[in-house]
């Protein structure tokens, strides 16, 4: 049962400055995507690995590819104005028979070799996986504002990460349908209804996605703390 990556590297985040590419900023001297598709390297249960850039990036992106010695980077493609796009062009590139599809942004450079494994695992089982972190924390809702309508019991939300690991016939019922605006927030809620549908798997606080110049200070401080 062969598993294809698709590593997302065309992400631009606002946030950071206007016109970011997250996944070609480094982290000591190593940029995201490559920290990333090393990881993904030196995963057992991953076969092959697209990647999808911008077009300005493509050739960047291989030369990455060559000099962390990435061998099983089988494309580069060039993504879609948004994720669906990006994901209906990436599927379309998916060599047969892949059987489950695994989809990582490489703006989250610390997914661990065994939140890989375990979501690809969980995905094989189950249709559907994603990485995700339990929050300790009450949380309150709040969906016009800053007023509370409820408080959600501690320890049962989950903030939702990638990886996710999707059954090949699964992901194939997300980029087949014709709806042309919608905005995939994460990959499975768009098609998957019913939450025994979806399995999670605990990644941990550290698999953060870099959006903020706080979260590129904090990555770095993890970079740090793992040489160290």
């Amino acid at each position: 049962m062969n598993t294809m990556a698709i590593v997302i590297a065309c992400g631009k985040e606002e946030e950071l400055s206007p016109g970011t590419e997250t996944a070609f900023l480094t982290l000591g001297d190593v940029p995201m995507l490559a920290l990333t598709l090393k990881t993904m390297q030196a995963t057992p249960s991953i076969d092959g690995i697209i990647v999808s850039v911008v077009k300005a990036r493509t050739d960047a992106a291989v030369h990455l590819t060559k000099r962390y010695g990435c061998t099983k980077v089988q494309g580069i493609v060039i993504g879609g104005v948004n994720r669906l796009s990006t994901l209906r062009t990436v599927f379309s590139k998916v060599p047969e028979p892949a059987s489950v599809i695994v989809i990582h942004e490489a703006s989250r450079p610390f997914v661990a070799i065994d939140v890989l494994e375990e979501t690809i695992k969980a995905g094989k089982r189950y249709g559907c996986a994603i990485a995700a972190h339990r929050l300790s924390d009450a949380v309150k809702l709040a969906p016009n504002g800053m007023k509370a309508v409820k408080t959600l019991e501690r320890n049962s939300v989950w903030a939702a990460q990638t990886p996710q690991a999707f059954k090949y016939e699964v992901l194939e019922k997300l980029i087949a349908g014709n709806a042309k605006n919608i905005k995939i927030l994460d990959d499975e809620s768009e098609f998957v209804r019913k939450p025994s549908e979806v399995h999670m798997v605990e990644a941990g606080p550290a698999n953060i996605k870099i959006r903020t110049s706080a979260d590129l200070a904090m990555a770095t401080a993890l970079l740090n703390a793992k040489i160290a």
